[in-house]
Order: C-alpha cells, then structure tokens, then sequence
C-alpha cells in the first residue's frame, strides 16, 4: 500500500514537527474511508480500537464545541435487497488526532470552531511553526506537555513526552 500525496505532504509536516518538538511517538494508522457500527465490532480488536477512537473524538468535540462534521459523519446504509439496516462511520482522507501522556485528546483535526475549519494541514503549520504552545489543550485547559499519533497498545507514556495519531483513512 502506497501513500497518496495528502498523506505523503502530511508525512513531511510531521517530519518536521519531530525534529522541532518534543514527541514520544508517532504512528501513522490506515483505517479505510467507513467503519461499520455493529455489535461485531466489539470482538475484533482493531475495529474496537478504532471505534474507541471515534467515540472519544466525538466525546472532545463535545467538550470543546467544535464540529466534526462533515468530515466524520454517521450515515445509516438501507440495503432494500437484503433489508439490513446498520449505521456506518464515514471517515476524511486524513486526520490527526493529539494526545497527552495521560491518554487524554487534546486535538483533533479536521474541526469546525464556529465558522473556522482547521484542517490537519493548519494543525500541524501550527504546531510546527509553534503558533500554539504544544503544551496547552487545544480547548484551552489545563497545561500538558505531551503529544501523541497512534500508539499501537494504547498504553500510557511514561516519560512526560507525547505523542501524535493521524488516522489516514485512504490513499488520495
């Protein structure tokens, strides 16, 4: 699987934000353009994690007011052939989600804040070009010094470093 050319311009801003930050890890996660929202979910592990993700991506936009749609939306899929009904997580091209070494969404990216869209190219320009301090939530709480991208185990950090998620979805 190759990267399409969003990811791979993504891919260098992070570049350049790991040399000019400090961050524990980076990892990058394909997870395709729809998740499927079923029961079934719950007994595969990458689909869990994945769902875990989303919900706690909803959970920030919440908590902060900002809106994520329309770039992660719900629809819900009516098959008239096979009568199945099932609700389905359409997801961006590319997203980046920021953590703390406590495991606590700081960020995420694409948002709507009112009538501002901050894309995952605005995020990290801002991150590598130090507009916003690294430390701070982006909902203005209290201070971190951490950030994340993906961690494959989901275990806290340890070290007061942190780390990056940017969940690709797709190849453009």
């Amino acid at each position: 699987m190759s990267a399409g050319p969003t990811q791979e311009r993504a891919l260098e801003r992070l570049d350049d934000l790991e040399s000019n930050a400090p961050i524990e890890s980076l990892e990058v996660g394909v997870w395709g353009k729809a998740i499927k929202r079923t029961e079934h979910a719950k007994r595969i592990p990458q689909l869990q994690r994945i769902e875990t993700r989303l919900e706690a991506f909803e959970s920030w936009a919440a908590r902060t007011s900002r809106s994520l749609e329309p770039f992660f939306r719900t629809i819900r899929i009516e098959s008239t052939i096979t009568d199945e009904r099932y609700d389905v997580w359409r997801l961006p091209t590319i997203a980046l989600a920021e953590f703390n070494g406590d495991d606590e969404l700081l960020h995420v990216a694409p948002c709507r804040d009112g009538d501002e869209t901050i894309d995952v190219f605005d995020r990290l320009a801002a991150l590598v070009d130090d507009e916003i301090d690294p430390s701070v939530p982006a909902d203005g709480g209290s201070e971190h010094d951490e950030r994340i991208i993906d961690r494959p185990d989901d275990r806290t950090t340890s070290d007061g470093q942190g780390r990056i998620e940017l969940p690709s979805s797709r190849s453009d």
